[in-house]
């Protein structure tokens, strides 16, 4: 269910505000009475405003991720086979740091199924990070000259893999705030939103345009309490 967006009606009890200091911690709280100008009961809507900005962008977020990892996975495939994870040649391409992500994945997988992990669950268990890390400079001449127009057909002139690692590094600096639920207030968050779509849309427009008539974001922004 949606978090209550409603104006907190009467002031925050003594109790409660001691119980914030301890369980929210004295700075976070801070963040939004100051935000507030201190008024505790705007902070305490903004706090809950907050939250359900966090829930309305987790949808947009979980389809760029899992968009991402599907089209950068089909281009190392694409180089190194349906099992590049396991690949001999992959592995020596990979930084060290991606081979550890692999090795935990894998090893995750074993000891929940109690068999070898397949590719779709090493993909699956990969976080963002990894697929991110995958875009930037290191891996232009060993993957992305010969596939980034078969992973992102909608690049615009003048855009280029480096265009598209800059906006994955920015989707997922949003996604960390959000499940390390760091308050959001203070971003530009219309275009965070945007962000995503952009990315999004490098990948698959009909898929970005289903994403974004179903996100909540833009009505969530709106209803910032005052």
């Amino acid at each position: 269910m949606p978090l209550r967006q409603g104006a907190i009606a009467v002031d925050l009890p003594a109790d409660l505000q001691q119980a914030f200091e301890r369980t929210v911690s004295a700075p976070r709280w801070h963040t939004y009475l100051r935000a507030a100008g201190y008024r505790e009961n705007l902070a305490l809507s903004l706090y809950l405003w907050n939250a359900a900005l966090g829930q309305s962008f987790q949808f947009p977020l979980q389809v760029v991720e899992v968009a991402l990892r599907n089209v950068i996975s089909s281009a190392l495939a694409a180089e190194y086979g349906p099992n590049w994870w396991d690949n001999a040649a992959c592995r020596e391409m990979l930084e060290s740091e991606r081979r550890i992500d692999i090795d935990k994945a894998a090893q995750r997988i074993q000891r929940k199924y109690g068999s070898p992990p397949h590719t779709d669950q090493i993909v699956a268990s990969l976080m963002l990070g990894f697929w991110a890390a995958l875009l930037k400079r290191p891996y232009n001449s060993a993957l992305w000259h010969r596939q980034t127009s078969t992973a992102f057909p909608w690049l615009k002139p003048g855009e280029t893999i480096r265009t598209v690692s800059a906006s994955a590094n920015a989707v997922q600096d949003l996604r960390n705030r959000i499940f390390h639920h760091e308050p959001l207030i203070g971003r530009d968050l219309s275009a965070d939103f945007s962000q995503i779509m952009r990315l999004l849309g490098w990948i698959c427009p009909n898929t970005r345009d289903w994403a974004r008539s179903n996100a909540s974001v833009q009505k969530v922004l709106r209803e910032r309490p005052r």
